[in-house]
């Protein structure tokens, strides 16, 4: 990614035993990729607002999927309420992780919808402003020049 000049994408998911995956990753990100100056995204975040303020300090964007809607995903939305939101995206991680009310089935890009929804509630902010504040975040980010509509479709 060095040699190509291209963002790198992260998923660091700490296992039930592992309370260091967090810090091992952002001293990682802090030793060996924050000099670049390319950033990068941390997909589907699992931690805390301490840990993603570091990530968006060394360049990084914050990636939200549909655990924020469950029940113990406290921490995550916390970080989903201070971080900028000019700096997150919002994905599926299909097929995992469905946003409740899907949880336990198969994730759909169709479910992306539950977690705009729910950072606007968090945040006092309408589903299309999440929606298409994200998009142009994509675009930007990925230096996609050909936009597409940015508007999220209701069902």
């Amino acid at each position: 990614a060095r040699a190509a000049k291209l963002p790198i994408v992260i998923h660091c998911r700490p296992s039930e035993n592992s309370e260091n995956a967090w810090e091992d990753c952002l001293a990682l990100i802090d030793q060996h990729w924050k000099s670049g100056g390319m950033g990068g995204v941390l997909h589907c975040f699992t931690g805390s607002w301490a840990h993603a303020k570091r990530a968006l300090d060394m360049g990084f964007r914050i990636s939200f999927a549909g655990n924020i809607t469950f029940p113990k995903g406290e921490q995550i939305r916390e970080a989903a309420k201070q971080a900028p939101l000019e700096r997150m995206f919002i994905e599926t991680d299909c097929p995992f992780l469905a946003p409740v009310p899907h949880r336990g089935k198969r994730n759909e890009p169709a479910f992306v919808l539950e977690t705009a929804r729910r950072i606007g509630q968090l945040r006092g902010l309408s589903l299309e402003k999440v929606g298409q504040q994200t998009s142009a975040n994509f675009y930007e980010f990925f230096n996609l020049t050909e936009r597409a509509e940015n508007k999220v479709l209701h069902r």
